[in-house]
């Protein structure tokens, strides 16, 4: 098969999940670029069933940066011999790290070599992180994946609290320069009626400004509500630090570099050490 499909998954595990079947069918080489490092990928994929690629600024071996033009051309010369299939995850991240012109752009030069070199594209990313309109564009180009059910065990009656919950939450918005995503601080949810359904609804807000919650997987899958709801606590702590720092970051535009202002944001959007990346923030500016 040749040409592009598209998979709305929320994160990156699911994609895998999604198509383990396909990957240890593929006839020829497979090549995964992902958001994960390497060490968690390999929980999702065989390191004998394909080639995996971290979707990162980190100068690793396995690193390739996360812009449209270094993916494509990675792409174009990792498939110059026999290939089956190519993963793309993460095409929300590549617009916030870009814009949607320079990956739709690409994604349109993707598709033209696929067809030429007779393998298959998915790409994968979430609906919901990016404009209705582009997603549309997108499946036009890539006709989605149809999937019999979901891997993630979340009762899908979750997503009927959004309505309800958008309209009770009092938010407090900021507009980002960086990539036009508004991150807003949330209200705090306490213990007292915390559930799943609660949970998976403040996550996919969270989701949606851009944010790594891996860290939060543990507390969806606890039964235990008392342990979920104090991971819970431990992230959102962290969240508010880093929506504080990024904001700092823009009133203090001028008196950073672009690779600093990169390497912050990054480091806050992925929730990396942030108590330690604000307190380093501070020292800079201060020092400036």
């Amino acid at each position: 098969m040749k040409g592009m499909q598209t998979l709305d998954a929320s994160r990156p595990e699911d994609v895998y999940l999604h198509l383990d079947e396909t990957i240890e069918q593929a006839n020829h080489a497979v090549h995964c670029y992902s958001r994960l490092p390497m060490r968690q990928l390999l929980r999702y994929v065989s390191g004998n069933s394909a080639e995996m690629w971290w979707l990162s600024e980190h100068d690793t071996p396995r690193a390739i940066p996360p812009h449209p033009n270094d993916v494509f051309a990675h792409i174009k010369s990792s498939t110059r011999e026999s290939a089956s299939l190519v993963v793309l995850e993460g095409i929300d991240w590549l617009v916030r790290r870009t814009n949607e012109t320079t990956v739709l752009e690409m994604l349109q030069s993707l598709d033209g070599l696929s067809r030429e070199r007779d393998f298959q594209v998915v790409l994968a990313g979430d609906s919901l992180s990016l404009n209705p309109t582009f997603w549309a564009r997108i499946c036009s180009l890539a006709p989605k994946i149809s999937v019999s059910a979901d891997p993630v065990e979340v009762d899908d009656q979750h997503y009927g609290f959004e309505e309800e919950l958008i309209h009770h939450t009092p938010i407090e918005e900021a507009e980002r320069s960086l990539d036009d995503t508004v991150l807003v601080h949330l209200v705090k949810l306490p213990q007292a009626g915390f559930t799943q359904a609660v949970l998976a609804r403040r996550m996919l807000q969270w989701k949606r400004m851009g944010f790594d919650l891996a860290a939060l997987e543990p507390a969806m899958a606890a039964n235990d509500m008392a342990k979920a709801h104090a991971i819970y606590v431990g992230v959102e702590a962290e969240i508010i630090t880093a929506i504080d720092a990024i904001r700092l970051i823009e009133q203090r535009n001028e008196d950073l570099t672009v690779t600093e202002r990169e390497r912050f944001n990054y480091r806050f959007m992925a929730l990396n050490e942030v108590a330690e990346g604000y307190e380093e923030l501070i020292r800079l500016l201060s020092s400036r």
